[in-house]
This record gives C-alpha cells, structure tokens and sequence, in this order.
C-alpha cells in the first residue's frame, strides 16, 4: 500500500478538501488537534463512534472514509483497545458493530461467540446466563457450518454445550474434529473418559517417537546427515522408559533400519548386517507374541493401538524390508542370503505367503 492509499492519507485529503484545517476539524469533532494529527500520520485510528461524523464533515459515506483495504485493520485496531481498556465485555460492543460491515469475518464471528460464552459464565442470573449461552451456541454452531473443519470455532462450539449439559451432542462434535481426540477428553466420562485418555497419551507417545525417528533418519531429517542421538533416544524410551518393546516394535524395527541405511551410506556393510540382525531378532519374538493387542505391564497407561493380526505379517514385512534397492551392496553375503531365506520361509509358514 502506498504512504498516499493509507486511511492517514485519506482522511488528510479529504480535510483539506473540505477547506478545514486540523484545528477546526478538532473543534467541530469534539477532540483535539493532536489527535486529528495523529489519524492522519496513521500513528493511530479514530474510535469506532466517531466513524459517521467523520464521514458527515467531509461529505462522504463511511465506506469511503475507510476504504475496503483499511476497514478490517481499523476494526482490529478498535477492538485491540477496547479489550486493553475494558477487558473482554468491553469488545462485545465493537465485535458487534465490525460484524455489520464484516458479516464473513470468521475472527469477528469467532469472538463474538466466544465473548457471549463469557458473559454466560458470569451473568449473576440464570436466566442471563442462559440467554447469553444461548446466543453464543448459535453464533459458534453458524461458524461451525460455515467452517466445519476449523478446530477453533468447534472446540468452543463444544465448551458451549458441555456447559449447557448437552454432552453427546458435544461429543459428536468432536469426533468430527481434524484433532478432536483430545477434546474428547473433557466430554466423556467413566470408563470411556480412561480408556480416551490411554488413547491420546499413547497417540502422543507414538507421535514424538516418529518425530525423533524422522530427526535421526539422513534422508528425511531437517538437519543434514540426521541426529543418531534421536534415534538412541527413540529407542530408549521404548525399551527403558515405557518397557514397551513388543507394543511398539513397528517403530523399534524403523529405528534399527534407519540406523541401518545410515551405515550403508558410511558404506560400513558389517554395521548394516548387524541393524538387519536386530530387526530379525525383534520380528522373531513378537511375530504372534501378542505384543500390539494389549499395553505393557509397565505402562499401563497405553492403549492398544493395532490389530494383532498384524503380527502375522511381521515375517513378511521384513522379506519386504530386504527386497529394498539400497541393500544391493549386501545381497552376495552368506549372512544376508540366509536372513532373506528365513524370512520368506517363515511368512510362508505364518500366512501362506509364497503360496
């Protein structure tokens, strides 16, 4: 935007156009003319009420004062002071008057829902506090038709009815959500509250896990060459922290064969061997041992997360793993030939693959 499209400027032009000067200005405007000033160098905006009489001494509309590209940013100022003077009640006022010129703003719709729950939750009667309930759930239900994947706009939608005791309808809500796991949290109850919160805790375990995994792998981590740290850390807190091995032996395997890839970069083949003997060994003892359809004796605060029939492809996930093209410096090795051997063999025998 140019110094000469800015709403200082315009209001500048649009007084000496109308043959005032600041002072006189000031006077009919009721303010002083340090302020008329500073509206026009745009170190600050006029309040939002003296909008129209700004607009009727210089013969214009109030669309024109403000101009299409300055009305939202003069709107945001507006309610930014009216919540540093007042607080949150303060900004209802402003959010209200925004929305007659800004009827799509999704901000403005958004804390107008949000400010009326306030105002619910501390109305001193109960019918105020129903009446002002009422009216943030159809604001925050029409933003949430409007914008069905936005999480802000539904998590408040869901605050709303748990506080006007409309739980299931809450809680379809927010299976709905692109992350509306943990909102659930707060709308179950009993039973179903504890075994969410195992899920979520065990989706966040399962998440920070593939991010150190990520971190450690060359290939996909942000910092050149990946952090073998991550890794060890990764599997620590598998093994050490958790005692959870066979719960999460999908990412203790994509540990040791990020460890192995690395090698084979190095070009250290006995390393890699040894990382492909370890996912061997992991594939041979919990292959049907039951390890991913119930948590850990250690961690009993995990949720079974997959199906145990994907145990039995165990064996063939790592026939698969050994067909990769980045294992082609391994494949003349005795050991390596007999690795694939036994794998084909036993997921044979497990699922009738090869069959």
């Amino acid at each position: 935007m140019s110094e000469r499209n800015t709403f200082g400027a315009r209001l500048r032009d649009l007084r000496v156009k109308s043959g005032l000067s600041q002072e006189e200005a000031a006077a009919q405007l009721g303010v002083s003319p340090q302020s008329v000033s500073k509206w026009e160098t745009d170190k600050c905006y006029p309040e939002f009420l003296l909008i129209m009489p700004l607009a009727r001494l210089y013969g214009v509309s109030a669309d024109m004062l403000l101009g299409s590209e300055d009305r939202r940013a003069w709107w945001e100022a507006q309610w930014q002071e009216a919540l540093r003077r007042g607080g949150e009640k303060a900004t209802l006022p402003v959010t209200e008057a925004a929305l007659k010129e800004l009827p799509g703003d999704w901000q403005f719709r958004y804390r107008q829902g949000c400010t009326e729950f306030f105002m619910g939750q501390d109305a001193e009667t109960e019918e105020d506090k129903q009446r002002w309930l009422a009216a943030a759930e159809k604001h925050l239900r029409a933003l949430h038709e409007d914008e069905p994947m936005n999480e802000s706009a539904g998590s408040m939608l869901v605050t709303v009815l748990m506080t006007r005791g409309r739980l299931q309808e809450a809680e379809e809500i927010c299976r709905k959500l692109p992350n509306g796991e943990r909102e659930l949290l707060h709308v179950l109850r009993g039973e179903e509250q504890k075994k969410q919160l195992r899920r979520v805790t065990t989706a966040s375990f399962r998440t920070l896990l593939g991010d150190l995994i990520c971190c450690g792998a060359p290939e996909r981590s942000l910092i050149s060459g990946g952090v073998p740290e991550a890794l060890e850390a990764a599997e620590r807190i598998i093994t050490e922290v958790l005692g959870a091995e066979g719960f999460f032996a999908d990412l203790l395997i994509s540990v040791h064969w990020k460890r192995a890839e690395s090698a084979l970069e190095a070009g250290d083949g006995e390393k890699a061997m040894a990382e492909l003997t370890a996912i061997r060994d992991l594939t041979a003892r919990w292959a049907g041992a039951g390890g991913y359809d119930k948590a850990p004796e250690s961690a009993p605060f995990l949720e079974p997360h997959v199906p145990a029939i994907y145990e039995e492809h165990l064996w063939e996930s790592l026939w698969s793993l050994l067909q990769a093209p980045l294992l082609a410096p391994l494949r003349n090795r005795e050991d390596f030939q007999a690795l694939l051997a036994e794998a084909e063999r036993e997921a044979a025998k497990d699922t009738g693959f090869g069959g």
